[in-house]
Parts: structure tokens; C-alpha cells; sequence
């Protein structure tokens, strides 16, 4: 091998079959590694000329013997040349042969109607039914509605994202305050009037707790005792009927307030017990009413004539009486000048009693300690002295 032009060098006058082939054996066309590059041009080119003039006889020992190619699928043979052959092969490629559904043999329907295994791992969430094997048709439906299933998911998923991220740089905005706050005490510790640290009057309210918790008790100690108290109350102007509802007797050396909230409720219910023991065995609950209402009055006197006379004159003369019945001079009932049933505040025996003005009804009291122990504890209500055994002083 010799340069072209040796003028327009620099070359070297270096012969082919001085330079040696480096590449792998050959043995299509008898070249091994080593050869000189002459002898592997020469080999390529007779290679060459021997495709190009090969024949379907079988001419040469590198010809394509063509009668040991079966050309019994292929329309329009049989070829009797290499060239024919491939002519041929071509033509019943785009014919589509003996075999498709369609008028090419690469038919989209044959090809989508090919069948694939589907692996145990792939997931059918689109609602198609694929049967193991699928169609590639079923399988390529199923991954494009798979596919945008994942673009909306993935779509909403980056929303919601920039949203929290969003959120958190607002957050990372708002100041994170005083690390160590403080703050002035209005009542745990008014010793200390300066600010101080807010662990510092936590630890003095805890304190103050404490003590608070062991004086008044725990809390389900005072809803304890709260809820013991009478289920029958007393109002003050009614009598005692008792009910007490306590067993247990009253706790002794109350620690707490609780406790202490338990003792009284106790000792309530036992004073009313007591009472209504006193009732029962006195005949007298106590609790009396005045005569008629509060806007009438009665004036004494030692004689009719003599009660008459202040119910007239009025003021200081006119006092209130009191009964158990409220009845206007009731016969049946003791009277008491106080409003209560006690012998002391009865009245006098034989005193007269006129309802003021004086204008209306006067009668005497047979009642009291020297008087009737029973009724009637009043004389026949007159409205003035005459025939009422009185006189008419006055």
C-alpha cells in the first residue's frame, strides 16, 4: 500500500501487505488474525463477487443453495435465483401470505390480539377484568388508565404538598416568643411584686394547691359531702316534718373542709330528727301563722270596752296575734302574742281583744295558764261591749 500523492506527504511509502490485521478470525470469508491487510481486502472482494453472481443451482461454495430452502408458504414461487428468493420473501410480506387476519401480516388487530403473561405482582385497579394471559389491547387499556389515575393522584398529591409546605413557612414565620417568660403575681405571691419567671408561680401555685387540696379535701371528697345533705329540706317557714337520712355516725376532728361539709350535714339531719322528736312528743310543732294575714291587728284591753277603745285609738295599740290555724280568733286553737307555741307568749286569761279599728269584731280570751285547757279558747266574737258580758266601759 502506497500513499496516492507522495508530494502532498508527509507519508510514509508503506506497503498493504506490510500492515497486519489485528481484528478476530474471519471464517466467512477465510481471514484469521495476523493476515496481512492485502489479503483480507482480496478476500472481502472475491466474498463480494461471488454473492453477486451466485445462481439457484448452487454454483460456488459460498452460493445459497436454494433448493434446500422450503418455498412452499411462499406465493408466486418457486425462486430459482438468490435474487428471486428475496424478491419473492418480500412480496409475501406485503401480500401478508397464507396466514393474517387482515390484508398486511403486521395487521394493528393481530398485532393488539397478541397475548402476554401478566405477572402476579401487576394490579388491575382501572376496572378492567384481565384474564392471565391478556391481550396486549386489554394490557395497554389497563396502563394508560392505570397511567392517568397515577398523573391525577400524583396531580392532587403535589397540591396538597405546596399546601403543607405553604403552611409551614407561616408557621416558621410566627415568632417563637420569650424563651423564658415572666409575668407578675397578683395573688400567689404578693410579697414579690416584680415580674419573675412563669416556673417560678407555677411552682407557687402547685404550693398553694397542695395546701388548698389538703384542707378542702379532694374533689370527689367535697362532691361527696355536697351530695349528703338532707333529701328532705326545710324551708323556715314551714314545721319540721324530720326524714332524716343518715346512718353513719358524725365524723369526729374534721381534717378537712369536706369532712367538715360532712359533719354539719350530719349534725343538721340529727337536730331535725331532734326537733321532730319534740314535736311528737309535745303536740306542738312550733311554727305558728298570723291571725288572718299581716294587715290585721288587734288592740287588748282588761275589759271590752277597754280593747275597743285602743283598736280606736290605734298605733302602738294595735299588735299582731298569732295561732297554728290563721283563722280570725279561732276557737279551736290557742292564741300567742309572739309566733311561737311556747306557754309564755300565750295570752293573759280573760284579757279582750278587738281587731282594729274597733269597728268589727271583739272577743275574750279563755285561754291561757289559768284559763280552759280546752276548747273553746274564746268567747262569741261581738262587733261592740253590749251583752258580751263586758260592760260598756269605755
Amino acid at each position: 500500500m502506497l500513499p496516492i500523492n507522495k508530494k502532498n506527504g508527509p507519508c510514509d511509502p508503506i506497503s498493504s501487505n506490510c500492515v497486519v490485521w489485528q481484528g478476530p478470525d474471519l471464517d466467512c470469508v477465510d481471514i484469521c488474525n495476523g493476515d496481512s491487510i492485502s489479503s483480507v481486502i482480496a478476500g472481502l472482494c472475491e466474498t463480494l463477487i461471488l454473492l453477486q453472481s451466485s445462481s439457484g443451482s448452487g454454483g460456488g461454495s459460498h452460493s445459497i443453495n436454494l433448493s434446500t430452502i422450503n418455498q412452499t408458504t411462499l406465493s408466486g414461487g418457486p425462486a430459482t435465483t438468490t435474487n428471486e428468493l428475496i424478491q419473492l420473501i418480500i412480496d409475501n410480506i406485503n401480500s401478508g401470505g397464507n396466514s393474517g387476519s387482515g390484508g398486511k401480516i403486521w395487521d394493528c388487530t393481530d398485532t393488539l390480539d397478541c397475548t402476554l403473561a401478566i405477572p402476579s405482582c401487576y394490579d388491575s385497579s382501572s376496572g378492567v377484568s384481565l384474564v392471565n394471559p391478556g391481550t396486549l389491547s386489554v394490557i395497554i387499556t389497563d396502563l394508560m388508565n392505570h397511567h392517568c389515575s397515577s398523573n391525577h393522584q400524583q396531580a392532587a398529591m403535589v397540591s396538597s404538598i405546596q399546601s403543607i409546605n405553604d403552611q409551614v413557612i407561616q408557621l416558621k414565620k410566627i415568632p417563637t416568643g420569650d424563651p423564658n417568660p415572666t409575668l407578675q403575681s397578683v395573688c400567689v405571691d404578693t410579697v414579690n411584686t416584680n415580674p419573675q419567671p412563669l416556673a417560678n408561680l407555677v411552682n407557687k401555685i402547685e404550693v398553694d394547691y397542695c395546701k388548698t387540696k389538703s384542707n378542702l379535701g379532694t374533689t370527689e371528697q367535697v362532691v361527696a359531702a355536697l351530695s349528703k345533705q338532707p333529701i328532705n329540706p326545710m324551708p323556715l317557714d314551714s314545721a319540721v316534718f324530720g326524714g332524716g337520712t343518715f346512718v353513719p355516725s358524725i365524723p369526729n376532728n374534721p381534717t378537712s373542709i369536706a369532712e367538715s361539709f360532712n359533719a354539719c350535714w350530719r349534725l343538721i339531719n340529727d337536730l331535725r330528727a331532734a326537733v321532730t322528736t319534740l314535736q311528737t312528743s309535745s303536740g306542738n310543732n312550733g311554727i305558728l301563722k298570723r291571725m288572718v294575714d299581716i294587715n290585721t291587728f288587734y288592740a287588748v284591753g282588761a275589759s271590752c270596752g277597754q280593747a275597743i277603745s285602743n283598736a280606736v285609738t290605734g298605733g302602738d295599740y294595735c299588735v299582731d296575734l298569732w295561732n297554728s290555724s290563721g283563722i280570725n280568733l279561732d276557737t279551736n286553737v290557742r292564741a300567742y302574742n309572739q309566733p311561737s307555741g311556747e306557754a309564755t307568749y300565750e295570752l293573759a286569761t280573760g284579757t279582750w281583744h278587738a281587731v282594729c279599728p274597733g269597728t268589727t269584731d271583739v272577743a275574750q280570751y279563755l285561754g291561757g295558764y289559768s284559763g280552759t285547757k280546752s276548747p273553746p279558747f274564746w268567747s262569741a266574737r261581738t262587733v261592740g261591749c253590749t251583752g258580751s258580758g263586758g260592760g260598756s266601759e269605755g
